[in-house]
């Protein structure tokens, strides 16, 4: 555990250093939308480094870089559920039809469909990449407007704290939330499991 704990933070805070040095270019604006765009469905890289570095460098400017990080970011998740549902049509009930499965949609909407919410906003605050829920809720068809307003509010949630305690503490507290947003996500994670867990009736309680 120690040596994924110190693999994560060193890995965070090179990505930190490569985006300080680039905040105040005259680009980094374009390439905070283009992140934040792709971040959802198919870039590993989390657009709010860069946004904490150019709030840094400019911290009047905070908001800005805010709402330009949750908007684009909401587009790219919706992007991610359009493809999703497109490979489905496209491929999906092909492939279900070949390989006899053709009940597995069906289960995994009864059993996921009306907890899209909640998966998305808690997803938001966990190590846990979105990507795959993302492509999931679009290829199985699930509630669009549930998805996105989980997409919305959890994201939104996330992109504002950090914004705001970056302009409000600068380089501190990104330093102590460097040193302890492992154990915060793994919290946030083992709250959702056991919410999962419990609502989905898994464990005889």
């Amino acid at each position: 555990m120690g040596i994924l704990i110190e693999h994560i933070t060193t890995m965070r805070e090179r990505a930190w250093r490569w985006f300080a040095e680039r905040a105040g270019s005259s680009h980094a604006i374009f390439w905070l939308c283009v992140l934040s765009y792709l971040e959802p469905f198919i870039s590993p890289i989390v657009p709010e480094a860069l946004m904490a570095a150019m709030i840094l460098a400019k911290k009047e400017r905070w908001k800005l870089y805010t709402a330009l990080t949750v908007i684009f970011t909401f587009f790219g998740g919706v992007t991610g559920y359009l493809i999703g549902a497109f490979l489905f049509r496209g491929f999906g009930d092909k492939l279900l039809a070949l390989s006899g499965f053709t009940e597995i949609p069906d289960a995994i909407q009864t059993l996921v469909g009306g907890n899209i919410f909640l998966i998305m906003f808690f997803i938001a605050f966990t190590l846990l990449p979105d990507k795959p829920f993302t492509y999931l809720a679009g290829f199985l068809g699930l509630p669009f407007a549930s998805y996105a307003a989980g997409l919305f509010l959890g994201r939104t949630m996330r992109v504002t704290l950090v914004g705001y305690f970056a302009a409000r503490f600068g380089g501190q507290i990104l330093e102590l939330v460097n040193r302890y947003f492992f154990w915060f996500a793994m919290a946030v994670l083992a709250i959702f499991v056991v919410y999962g867990t419990l609502h989905l009736h898994l464990l005889p309680l």
